[in-house]
């Protein structure tokens, strides 16, 4: 990935409190991972290793490795890698840039067809990367992997303006997003299942869910922001 998006997610990462919840998307497995097993469980073939991309501090893949018999959580940012660590100890954690199509091969070299739980990735990546990425999910699922994925929904871009909106004191953990130069790109319908298509991958399910984010208004109320999720293989 260009290094300028990289030296923006190793600053967010860095700057970050190394705590659960401190990201706006680090929501508890409960409500995140967990309540989406019966979207993808049965999907998934029990023999292979799932990959959490997009790992971050490691929540979700803690909750994945309760589950699955190997989990390793990726993620593209090294400090995000060293949060996880830090955060749980004993589970597997690694660098890696999804839009590395080599680093992808290298991978599934290595641990062979696998299983993919991945949030909130492709909507954060520069539009012209996204096709090596899908490419990259493509090799990792190998002729007997699946995919769950979930990004943003076309309306999260409203919430997310009308929630900043309130005031300054307002959402304060998107705005640290923000701060960072990580604006979640407008998405359209459709977009996700494009981007999938065009590396061969075919969606078999999908649906709208709602991510229970970690920021609040300055009433209290919760952020909760529309998504859309997909199994592909």
């Amino acid at each position: 990935m260009d290094q300028p998006v990289n030296a923006h997610w190793q600053g967010f990462w860095t700057a970050l409190p190394a705590e659960p919840a401190a990201a706006i998307w680090d929501s508890s497995a409960e409500v995140t991972a967990t309540a989406q097993l019966p979207l993808f469980e049965s999907y998934f073939r029990s023999t292979l290793p799932v990959l959490d991309v997009g790992c971050g501090s490691g929540t979700q893949t803690a909750a994945l490795a309760e589950r699955f018999g190997r989990v390793l959580g990726l993620d593209f940012a090294p400090a995000a890698i060293e949060h996880a660590t830090a955060l749980h100890p004993g589970l597997e954690f690694r660098a890696f840039d999804l839009a590395d199509t080599a680093a992808a091969t290298a991978l599934h070299d290595e641990l062979g067809d696998a299983n993919l739980y991945m949030r909130g990735v492709l909507h954060q990546m520069p539009d012209e990367r996204r096709a090596d990425a899908a490419r990259s999910l493509s090799v990792l699922l190998g002729e007997t992997g699946t995919l769950f994925a979930v990004e943003l929904a076309p309306a999260a871009g409203a919430v997310i303006q009308e929630a900043v909106a309130r005031g300054p004191e307002a959402v304060p953990k998107m705005r640290m997003v923000f701060a960072h130069n990580l604006t979640p790109a407008a998405w359209v319908d459709g977009k996700l299942e494009s981007v999938l298509a065009g590396a061969g991958l075919s969606v078999r399910a999908s649906g709208a869910i709602t991510l229970e984010s970690t920021d609040a208004l300055p009433d209290g109320t919760r952020l909760d922001l529309p998504m859309t999720y997909v199994v592909a293989g």
